[in-house]
């Protein structure tokens, strides 16, 4: 074999290896922008609550030549657990979506990324088991660095800040009841009961709720990009990355999503924190990463302990 040949071969096997981060962190990126998107869009072209109806009834329809094979295999069970995450995804986006009117895109973002912290804490509502000691100390660091974001220096805590806060803690709920559930049925047929139940339930909302387009070519192509890159196609990275990758190496590139929305914010809304405020979004940051680390560390170390000598 020459040498022209083992470069490709080498080059071909560090992107078979590579490509599930790679599309996870393009997923990241693409959430980021969605950030500006929304800010930009929601409350002045389109109300909150058709927005979040439109982006997940074309999610349904582009989703379904994916999905379709497995839902036949689904039990009611199944079709009962996806209705129930719908529900969830439902008040997530929706609170996400009517919160970021009020606050800016760059602090939803922050403030959204907290929701990974607070899984534990509805282990401990549904098996009364304790979270451990670095998840109490990662949500602490989280509160202080949500404080430092929102105080006093950074504005006040507004209603859209409360209202992310509740997606965050709505959006924990859905990634703890996933889990529950995927080990029981398959992924993508409970992703697509779950989508479908997310725009059923905000179809029905429609009729409680402002609804408001302003018609445009460019708000249907936004509105269009933001359903396919940042809901369809992340959906299925996801799917299929993470049974690729570590779930440490998953929550390490999503832990960067408010990142990429703070630097889209400063680029292409003018936003920007003071000294505070960013001290606040880096503790944040911190207290992300150190909640998917410890766990690893903690268990490397167990194994170390483990072996015999």
């Amino acid at each position: 074999m020459n040498g022209r040949s083992q470069l490709t071969l080498r080059f071909g096997a560090l992107w078979r290896n590579y490509l599930p981060d790679i599309s996870l962190f393009l997923s990241t990126v693409i959430w980021g922008l969605s950030f500006i998107i929304m800010k930009v869009m929601l409350g002045s072209q389109i109300s909150p609550y058709l927005f979040v109806f439109l982006r997940f009834a074309i999610a349904t329809i582009l989703l379904y030549p994916f999905c379709r094979k497995s839902l036949p295999g689904l039990s009611i069970g199944g079709f009962r657990a996806g209705a129930a995450l719908g529900i969830l995804i439902y008040a997530g986006f929706i609170t996400q979506a009517v919160g970021i009117t009020f606050t800016t895109a760059s602090k939803s973002a922050f403030i959204t990324g907290v929701s990974s912290i607070f899984v534990p804490v509805f282990l401990f509502l549904h098996r009364r088991r304790l979270p451990e000691a670095y998840v109490v100390v990662a949500i602490l660091i989280a509160a202080a660095g949500m404080f430092l974001l929102t105080g006093p220096a950074g504005g006040g805590f507004n209603l859209g800040d409360f209202l992310t806060l509740i997606c965050a803690v709505t959006f924990a709920a859905q990634i703890y009841t996933m889990g529950l559930a995927t080990a029981r049925y398959d992924t993508l047929a409970l992703t697509m009961v779950e989508i479908v139940a997310t725009a059923g339930i905000s179809g029905m909302m429609l009729f409680f709720a402002p609804v408001y387009f302003i018609f445009s070519w460019w708000n249907v192509a936004v509105l269009l990009f933001i359903t396919v890159f940042g809901t369809v196609l992340p959906l299925l990275a996801q799917t299929w990355a993470q049974k690729k990758t570590s779930s440490v190496r998953a929550g390490l590139i999503f832990s960067a999503e408010p990142v990429f929305a703070y630097i889209f914010a400063s680029i292409l809304l003018g936003e920007s924190f003071n000294f505070i405020q960013k001290a606040g979004g880096a503790v944040i940051i911190m207290a992300v990463i150190s909640s998917e680390l410890i766990p690893l560390f903690m268990a490397r170390s167990a194994q170390k302990w483990r072996k015999p000598t």
